[in-house]
């Protein structure tokens, strides 16, 4: 471990910088970023000053100590400014803004979602004042919007709130992750609150290259490439995911293959390959061979803008950048270090990656693979070609779930039975996929050829799919499980202490192991058990449906206006809860046109106009009352036939319709909760 250490400085500078993220990310001291860089330059100074005294090894440690401490002010640092650039100013205010748009417009089914830099903002005149803040809006479908491009500028009127969070229990942070993204706001404008004010005359490179990729699509499409097939391979070459139907990219999710869809390490080396290959010419001498590296460093950069500068695909240009960049010298890298500069590169160009998902997996399974394949590859020998070829895929792809699996199974909480099958179908064909739609490129000029290139990559599109989609629909395919953050670090302790078993014969190791493996199964059995002694209510939050979830130990009955939709939004929390698919609440003995008794306590679920102008001689109590579905009611006709303790308005209602009966409830003395306002409800029984 000391050796590695020694040999990968980038490993101790990338520690250092990813603590100062998470300490200002989780703890926001930014008035220590002062004190840790002085007291990193006073590491550093006395270092030098007992270097003159001939003590520079015995205190050699204050030297490391001190740019370690530079580092972790860096990375609080760089947090800071992305803080400050990502700030939105004049948040939940209605007027006009001046706004960028700085992304190209993604085409949605209703309507164009555009990535803007607000500039200026007004409220209630034309003065205008500089503001900052990235927004995504929702422009209706026109065809003015159609013709939006990079660089355009707009008039916007409109609110641009925070993005809506349901609070649903275990729902997605929508909200974190897009001010992960940089984004503050969103907000949807119709066609006639927006104007635009200027076309962008300038050059500008991110536009240049959307404009290279629309062409590229354009020669797909001109080879009768359409469908599944067009989606696919547009993602798999350009990273152009829009057009992907949502049953495909559960099958491609579901059998393991998603890392084909997003482009990574393997396409980025596949193109550095042929890159390297057709300028295999210029290897002749030392001047060529530079001639050479900045080319295909240049084209592998120009790759990666073109299909969107992912974490995934920057993390690999970068590496193949410097894999380049040695062979003019000749000179074979230290791969961990390769591995950790690039993370370093990429963490100071934006600290946010260190939360994205996508650079995490990434460099979670570079790094399993550069480890592990090695060791698994001696475990057999082979002479033959086809069955080196097949174990050689076998131990990559093994080596890349041992080090990825937990954190697959933390954030999208299921794992692939057949990933093995999927990547021995799947990763071949996608090779040949690229190969061949690079030479259609080349050779979309030629007739004749151009076609038959164009009917073999349908051909080869169509095979994955099937395959795919095959492979998704075998027996146990899918293992859905949800974990923590506590069973993720079990789960490593478990594979690390199992890894140094194996190589260093070590007993105590496999206890380690074991011990591991019991604390996590006792975690899931207390789990278990607290999901057997639960008795609660959920109403979920959700703007197109109404959804209460009745829980008694283990088993749940549901009420939704779309079983669909509400399943999406609960999966994960039954996951959690340890909870079966759910039974329809209207084939439960308790439940009669709305009216439901659970635990002792008396429901009714309101989702539409029964109430109206009616009126009853005696009150019927009822300890809750959801209103849902956006039924046209008033808190008078309820209060006439009901007597309520708790009435709760979800998430269906417009935040007007939600103010407006919520002040009712308050004349009428009724307790009100809106969903609107505040979230899911839950009711602990």
């Amino acid at each position: 471990m000391t050796l590695f250490v020694l040999k990968t400085p980038f490993y101790r500078i990338l520690l250092a910088l990813i603590l100062g993220i998470l300490f200002f990310s989780y703890f926001a001291l930014s008035m220590l970023i002062l004190p840790i860089f002085l007291l990193g330059s006073i590491c550093i100074a006395t270092h030098y000053y007992f270097q003159q005294r001939n003590l520079h090894y015995k205190f050699r440690w204050l030297f490391g100590c001190g740019i370690m401490l530079l580092c972790v002010c860096l990375g609080m640092y760089i947090s800071k400014q992305n803080e400050n650039n990502n700030r939105f100013e004049n948040q939940g205010k209605q007027g006009v803004f001046k706004a960028e748009i700085i992304a190209a417009p993604v085409n949605k089914p209703k309507s164009f979602l555009l990535r803007v830099k607000t500039t200026a903002f007004a409220a209630d005149s034309l003065h205008f004042k500089t503001t900052q803040g990235n927004a995504i809006l929702y422009i209706a479908k026109t065809e003015s919007s159609k013709a939006l491009r990079i660089g355009d500028q707009i008039l916007v009127c409109a609110k641009l709130n925070a993005p809506k969070q349901g609070n649903n229990p275990e729902e997605f942070d929508y909200t974190k992750y897009l001010a992960r993204k940089g984004i503050g706001a969103t907000s949807f404008v119709d066609s006639t609150h927006w104007k635009l004010t200027q076309k962008n005359t300038h050059f500008s490179i991110t536009q240049k290259a959307e404009d290279f990729r629309t062409s590229l699509l354009n020669v797909y499409k001109a080879h009768h490439l359409e469908g599944d097939e067009y989606s696919v391979l547009a993602a798999l070459t350009l990273g152009y995911q829009d057009e992907i139907q949502d049953d495909l990219y559960t099958s491609y999710s579901n059998s393991g293959a998603l890392h084909i869809l997003s482009v990574s390490g393997l396409h980025v080396g596949i193109i550095y390959a042929i890159f390297a290959f057709a300028l295999a010419f210029l290897d002749k001498s030392a001047i060529k061979r530079i001639i050479k590296s900045v080319v295909i460093i240049l084209l592998l950069w120009g790759y990666a803008l073109l299909t969107g500068l992912s974490p995934s695909v920057m993390r690999a240009t970068v590496m193949f950048s410097m894999v380049a960049f040695a062979s003019v010298f000749n000179y074979k890298s230290q791969i961990y270090n390769t591995i950790f500069f690039s993370a370093f590169i990429l963490l100071i160009y934006d600290p946010n990656y260190l939360f994205d998902v996508s650079f995490i997996l990434s460099y979670t399974a570079v790094l399993s693979i550069v480890f592990f394949q090695p060791y698994l590859k001696k475990l057999c020998h082979f002479t033959n070609k086809p069955l080196r070829w097949s174990w050689d895929m076998f131990c990559v792809s093994v080596a890349a779930q041992i080090g990825t699996f937990p954190l697959g199974l933390y954030y999208f909480h299921k794992f692939s039975n057949h990933f093995l099958l999927t990547n021995f179908i799947a990763i071949p064909i996608s090779s040949g996929i690229i190969y061949l739609a690079v030479l259609l490129f080349i050779v979309s000029p030629v007739p004749y050829l151009n076609d038959w290139i164009g009917i073999a990559l349908k051909w080869l599109l169509k095979a994955q799919n099937n395959s795919i989609v095959y492979i998704d629909h075998l027996p146990y395919s899918t293992f859905h499980i949800w974990i923590n953050e506590v069973d993720v670090i079990l789960i490593y302790l478990f594979i690390l202490g199992l890894t140094i078993f194996f190589m260093k014969k070590r007993f105590s190791m496999m206890i380690w192991a074991l011990s591991c493996l019991l604390i996590l199964q006792v975690g899931m059995l207390f789990r278990k058990f607290q999901s057997q002694q639960s008795n609660e209510v959920v109403i979920y939050s959700n703007p197109k449906l109404t959804a209460v979830d009745f829980i008694d130990k283990g088993a749940h009955c549901l009420f939704t206006t779309d079983s669909a939709k509400t399943q999406q939004i609960a999966q994960t929390f039954w996951l959690k809860m340890q909870l079966a698919s759910p039974q329809n609440i209207v084939h439960t003995p308790n439940y009669h046109q709305g009216f439901f008794s659970f635990s002792g306590k008396h429901f009714y679920i309101l989702t539409d106009s029964i109430c109206h102008n009616k009126s009853a001689k005696e009150k019927l109590p009822l300890d809750y009352l959801i209103l849902g579905n956006k039924a046209h009611i008033k808190i008078k006709d309820i209060a006439n036939l009901f007597e309520v303790k708790t009435l709760v308005i979800d998430d269906t209602y417009s935040e007007w319709k939600a103010k407006s009966l919520a002040l009712e409830c308050r004349e009428k003395g009724i307790s009100c909760y809106s969903m609107k306002e505040k979230g899911c409800f839950t009711i602990k029984l």
